[in-house]
């Protein structure tokens, strides 16, 4: 695998690496032609491309979004999944357009008749992973094509902290790229097992959804009745959990609790204690946050904690 360390991401990359995916990508924050903003910053982090098999690319993406950014896609894939370990992603496929969180992933089939936009909002973290597959490895993989249908999917919790672990993995070369094959093989899986599930269609009132979603990000520890994020939202509570689901893959509460394990998750990497990390993320009953978090990750939070010197 290439890792590949850089710093400083600025608007000659993104269209460097545009013209060797067939990307387009766009800045609507500038107010003057790409030529003279060529050596601006757009980002700072790493990127990561890696070829998996034949015709199966990887690409890691672990950056601080310093200017907004746009794309579209211009090529082809005979399947394409892209996974949000952390930040948000606003996509767009032919006439639809949603908000892709943490945890979340969505697959689809690039061709001249289905496209992909993409919209990165500038102020955050974003980690994200991109795995495309050309027509002989999808039908090496799977025997058959996939539904040209869009699907917005939830990775499931362990999935989801394994990806977490390889993105910070020390492993290099073929360990590394033995690591990610096998993800790559889980995320192909839980993609198929959903071959029913709905297009996510556009919600309704998203500015009120988006602001009921940053005061879950902005303070996770709190208490958040359904009824009263409801009345913010102008909405009755089962109003807001169906739209909710439909912009954001899941209900509000489900959304607190993910946020809630994911804070106590870095908590107890930092140095934490079990307590503390319960308490600081919201949980009133240790042995609560314990069986929340052995649920949602497979490990015990013990598992997570440094050994006293």
């Amino acid at each position: 695998m290439t890792r590949a360390a850089i710093d400083r991401i600025t608007v000659a990359d993104f269209l460097d690496y545009g013209q060797r995916y067939c990307i387009e990508y766009r800045f609507p924050a500038l107010a003057y032609p790409l030529e003279r903003a060529s050596q601006l910053p757009v980002a700072q982090g790493r990127v990561e491309e890696s070829l998996l098999f034949p015709g199966v690319k990887l690409v890691l993406s672990d950056i601080e979004v310093v200017h907004p950014y746009a794309s579209h896609s211009l090529g082809t894939a005979a399947c394409l999944v892209i996974v949000v370990i952390e930040g948000r992603v606003r996509l767009g496929t032919d006439n639809e357009r949603h908000w892709l969180t943490a945890g979340q992933a969505h697959t689809v089939c690039l061709s001249d008749q289905h496209f992909l936009d993409a919209y990165q909002p500038e102020g955050q973290r974003l980690r994200t992973l991109s795995l495309s597959l050309d027509a002989t490895a999808l039908q090496q993989w799977c025997g058959e094509p996939l539904p040209t249908q869009s699907i917005t999917w939830s990775l499931p919790p362990a999935l989801h902290l394994s990806l977490e672990h390889g993105v910070q993995s020390p492993l290099t070369g073929r360990a590394r790229r033995l690591f990610f094959q096998g993800l790559a093989l889980q995320l192909m899986a839980q993609g198929l097992s959903r071959p029913h599930q709905a297009p996510l269609q556009a919600t309704a009132s998203p500015g009120r959804l988006a602001a009921v979603r940053r005061l879950l990000e902005e303070s996770p520890e709190r208490e958040h009745r359904l009824e009263v994020l409801a009345a913010r939202a102008a909405m009755s509570p089962s109003t807001l959990v169906r739209h909710f689901k439909l912009a954001y893959g899941c209900s509000p509460t489900d959304y607190l609790r993910r946020l809630r394990l994911n804070r106590a998750r870095k908590l107890l990497l930092d140095g934490h204690t079990i307590q503390q990390a319960a308490h600081l993320s919201g949980y009133r009953h240790t042995s609560n946050f314990t069986t929340a978090f052995r649920r949602a990750f497979g490990v015990s939070p013990s598992a997570l904690t440094k050994p006293s010197p």
